[in-house]
């Protein structure tokens, strides 16, 4: 399917994928950015923001199968592929599927297997189920950035979680969390940068180093005084880390 997204600039391409809680908004600071001397686009994945699709039709294989049609429509060569959270591990299943279309990889709060969330994703599912999401993003979201997150950033999360459609934030939810990538880890054959903050409750630290030891050559950069949203929260540090990746 086409997904939604922005493209600004020219030159090598810079494709960034969000979280299961957000859309491609999230992406702004990087947009403004990276848009002088490359071509940065910042998409909505399957069923999220702006990209309608059936719930039903959401696994990683589709995400990442968007993203390399996406890809292919604006950019003639590989990409840059820049992914938080849900949008590492789509990066990561984008490498598996089209490595033709990966020139380098930059992993923000990503993992390969995080054994807490799979254990608990009966428990997040029914608690989906329970209530709404507007409900549910205000009791979640401020506890995903870190302590020192601007009240207004705070509110714009919740409410990029709470628009979302129930039926494919509650499927996205439940294909993230089951997701292993310790098989794809290592035969990445790209530059990655894998990057966590250091406040990361959703993705601790330890997950994002442990991907990056399974990755053949990956440097682990850790932010510091961030949380999850770390290129919301603290954009010149995340900004600067990717610039010397793409350098």
């Amino acid at each position: 399917m086409r997904l939604a997204h922005d493209a600004v600039g020219s030159g090598e391409a810079v494709v960034f994928l969000h979280g299961v809680g957000s859309d491609r908004r999230t992406w702004a600071p990087q947009l403004a950015a990276f848009a002088p001397g490359h071509l940065a686009v910042a998409a909505d994945c399957r069923g999220h923001g702006g990209s309608r699709a059936a719930a039903g039709s959401i696994s990683m294989a589709t995400f990442a199968a968007d993203v390399a049609e996406l890809i292919e429509e604006l950019w003639a060569g590989p990409a840059h592929v820049c992914g938080l959270s849900m949008g590492a591990l789509i990066g990561l299943q984008l490498w598996a599927d089209r490595p033709d279309l990966v020139r380098s990889l930059v992993l923000a709060a990503g993992w390969a297997h995080h054994p807490a969330a799979a254990a608990g994703l009966d428990a997040r599912l029914a608690a989906i189920d329970a209530t709404s999401l507007p409900v549910l993003a205000r009791q979640r979201m401020p506890a995903v950035l870190g302590p020192t997150a601007a009240p207004d950033l705070v509110e714009r999360a919740v409410a990029a979680m709470a628009g979302k459609d129930p039926a494919c934030y509650r499927r996205s939810n439940q294909v993230l969390w089951a997701t292993d990538m310790r098989g794809v880890a290592p035969n990445v054959r790209v530059p990655t940068l894998v990057l966590v903050g250091e406040l990361d409750t959703v993705t601790p630290p330890a997950l994002s180093a442990e991907l990056a030891a399974l990755i053949p050559g990956a440097r682990l950069e850790v932010l510091a005084g961030t949380g999850h949203l770390a290129n919301e929260e603290n954009p010149a540090a995340f900004n600067a880390a990717l610039r010397r990746h793409l350098g």
